[in-house]
């Protein structure tokens, strides 16, 4: 079906116009709220520190949907409510009753759920406490940090705000085209996106420079969105081999992606490269009990800093280096081989060549180890290239001349958008096929 023909269907399909409208008000209602404020918080000065904000505090602004500009009761975002999931997703390895429930299937996934959002409150409203005092320290004394119950009230709206995602996340994925949760976090780094290209040609010093940045940042955008589809479409199809009844035999493929756990190896990777930043700023303010803490705060400070436009290598390294690590450390988590192989054998089937058993399980381990580490690498990339661009001499010099360095999306960004455009497409075309099949 050609995208025009698509498109008609859209409109003709009732189902499916009510779900996309559902979806719009939702969107709506949620670009709504970036412009709540939080109590207490002197929006005036917030807005005049970050309209000066570096290039780097930018970044970490736009995967909020710019919610910060105005400290919206929105800008701690669904962050806690994805730690929360990936919590969940850890303990059902290591707790036997929820690796019991686990093997309930759908009642399984209510459970969960409903563990997932009793967890995502108390994350939220820790998150929140500290992200008041990173915005004062990034853009000064927005908000009044020596009254600690000030801070408290301030922490909880932004918590409620947290949970007001999740509800908006949740009732677009009951009532609207697609996951809620997913396209929430795609309409924040559009939003921010769109900010970012206006600010990036806005600094255009003549003409030639404006078409300068435009082509910069058409072309990078383009290699992004190339590199991104190729390791979310990437699968090795491995061949299984169905004995039936007598000599008959039936050959299915079972496919293992290049991108076997998604963006969760992103996540992890930057919690623990921000961690000893936020923690040496926490003990620099509060004071050192030694000398020797105070420096090495100074030291963590100085290098271990990712919010800034040119951060050091050390940071850079070391962030790529976490998200390779878990990329392995979470696929061995989330597929289990030896069950696989399990499953396998119980269905008579076999993968030509390979032993049932141990055999196929170690063959299947051995796939997804070289399939993690491919796709470690090529996340670990995209993860930081906007912070390479500072690197590389050559890019730089000509990006200077154009009056600024138009970093207007993140690798993990842009990975973001091309997954959730592909499984937006995926389910309208689902969903008008299906009416096609009830109309006959």
């Amino acid at each position: 079906m050609t995208w025009l023909g698509t498109i008609k269907s859209i409109f003709v399909n009732k189902n499916v116009r009510t779900k996309i409208l559902w979806t719009i008000a939702l969107l709506a209602v949620y670009r709504f709220l970036v412009f709540i404020p939080v109590p207490f918080a002197d929006v005036a000065q917030i807005i005049n520190a970050s309209s000066w904000t570096t290039e780097g505090l930018s970044q970490f602004l736009m995967l909020l949907g710019w919610s910060i500009e105005r400290f919206s009761i929105l800008s701690v975002g669904l962050a806690p409510f994805i730690n929360a999931s990936i919590i969940m997703q850890l303990l059902a390895v290591v707790v036997p009753k929820l690796e019991e429930l686990q093997e309930l299937g759908e009642q399984w996934t209510q459970q969960i759920q409903q563990y997932t959002r009793y967890a995502t409150f108390p994350l939220a409203f820790l998150q929140a406490i500290g992200m008041v005092y990173i915005i004062n320290s990034m853009l000064g004394n927005v908000i009044d940090t020596a009254n600690f119950t000030t801070v408290l009230l301030a922490a909880f709206s932004l918590s409620v705000g947290a949970m007001i995602l999740v509800w908006i996340g949740d009732v677009i994925t009951e009532k609207g085209i697609t996951n809620g949760v997913s396209l929430l976090i795609f309409a924040s780094i559009v939003a921010g996106m769109t900010m970012q290209i206006n600010g990036s040609l806005l600094w255009a010093v003549d003409m030639n420079s404006f078409i300068g940045v435009l082509l910069f940042i058409v072309v990078l955008v383009i290699i992004l969105i190339l590199w991104s589809v190729w390791l979310l479409k990437s699968t090795k199809n491995i061949p299984i081999v169905y004995a039936r009844q007598g000599k008959v035999e039936q050959t299915s493929m079972l496919p293992i992606p290049l991108n076997p756990v998604g963006m969760i190896p992103i996540i992890f990777a930057i919690a623990f490269v921000t961690f000893p930043y936020l923690l040496a700023q926490f003990l620099m303010k509060i004071g050192t009990p030694s000398d020797f803490i105070y420096r090495a705060s100074l030291w963590i400070s100085n290098n271990f800093n990712y919010y800034v436009a040119n951060p050091s290598w050390i940071v850079i390294l070391a962030n790529f280096v976490f998200i390779v690590l878990f990329t392995f450390f979470y696929t061995l988590i989330v597929f289990n081989p030896d069950r696989i192989a399990d499953n396998i054998q119980k269905r008579g089937g076999f993968i030509p060549g390979i032993r049932p058993g141990e055999e196929t399980a170690s063959y299947i381990n051995k796939t997804l180890t070289h399939l993690s580490f491919w796709w470690g690498v090529g996340l670990g990339v995209l993860g930081i290239f906007d912070k390479l661009i500072y690197k590389i001499p050559f890019i730089l010099d000509i990006t200077q001349s154009l009056g600024s360095v138009p970093v207007v999306v993140t690798g993990s960004g842009i990975i973001i958008i091309v997954g959730v455009v592909q499984e937006l497409t995926s389910k309208v075309q689902t969903e008008i096929l299906m009416a096609k099949y009830d109309d006959l």
